[in-house]
């Protein structure tokens, strides 16, 4: 079993992704939100002049998500470190799917607890909702994540915001796990966390309150974000090659004419053209 204590500072940063949700037309976004007193997460470790930035690019990155799993067109979805994600929520709407959250128990309770209240709230039930206890780098708890699954189809393996906060060797055990969870059952592993130096670097001259940010968030979870990072695209390569997948790239461009914050912070396309350029999520098979 892995030891949590030092993964649990990570936890509480989902709540200042959820804030940024809320600026978008993200279903439940703004639920999840209130529910956790996001805001108040949001306005400890962050600037309020940040925001503009950080909600197209959060919700390009949630997007970018979703348009790969509709293209996959696979039911079972596996998501390690959900966190407050409310993809779990959105995409059990449809009774074939069958969407697991994972993360570490304290995270998990709250993210059980706000899917329970909105769902009783709505007056509906969510049979296909599960929640399941694991720490993305114990092997046994994340293979026992996927109890829920049937044996003959295959999964989607989401990882959104969680490989920033490993080092390399913490990457290359989440990998392996995800491999062997794809070998039994078949599918792809969705990951837009693939962020290199070169493209934080475009990002940091853009955003200006960046470097600041990433301190805060570095000190509150005593993680290097910055260290964590990819060097180049040459490096994700040989990364992932050498973990035994298969690599297609996806750019989070690809969803620019769906980020509903563009007109919430009046950005005009080109704007955010350049501060999503070097962002992509990777869809990986083996």
């Amino acid at each position: 079993m892995v030891h949590e204590e030092p993964y649990a500072k990570i936890s509480p940063t989902a709540k200042f992704v959820a804030y940024g949700r809320t600026f978008t037309d993200i279903p439940f976004a703004r639920e999840i939100a209130a529910a956790c007193d996001a805001e108040t997460a949001f306005q400890t470790l962050y600037v309020a002049e940040s925001l503009p930035l950080q909600a197209p690019f959060w919700e390009a990155r949630y997007k970018t998500t979703n348009q790969i799993i509709a293209r996959e067109g696979i039911t079972q979805m596996l998501e390690i470190a959900a966190g407050l994600s409310p993809r779990g929520l959105a995409m059990t709407e449809d009774p074939d799917v069958v969407y697991v959250a994972t993360d570490l128990p304290e995270m998990l309770e709250q993210e059980k607890a706000i899917a329970g209240t909105i769902l009783a709230r709505l007056h509906i039930q969510r049979p296909n909702l599960h929640f399941s206890v694991a720490n993305a780098l114990d092997r046994d708890e994340v293979l026992q994540a996927a109890t829920p699954f049937e044996a003959d189809k295959p999964v989607v393996i989401l990882t959104e915001g969680l490989l920033t906060y490993l080092t390399r060797a913490e990457q290359a055990t989440l990998a392996a796990n995800v491999h062997e969870l794809l070998a039994r059952y078949g599918g792809v592993w969705i990951t837009p966390d693939v962020s290199t130096k070169q493209s934080w670097d475009t990002f940091r001259r853009i955003d200006k309150r960046m470097q600041q940010r990433e301190q805060a968030i570095s000190s509150a979870t005593e993680r290097s974000l910055y260290d964590n990072l990819f060097i180049d695209d040459h490096d994700v390569q040989q990364f992932f090659t050498s973990a035994g997948f298969k690599i297609e790239a996806y750019s989070f461009r690809q969803v620019l004419d769906e980020l509903s914050s563009l007109k919430r912070f009046n950005y005009d396309r080109e704007s955010i053209m350049q501060t999503l350029q070097g962002f992509t999520a990777l869809i990986l098979t083996l």
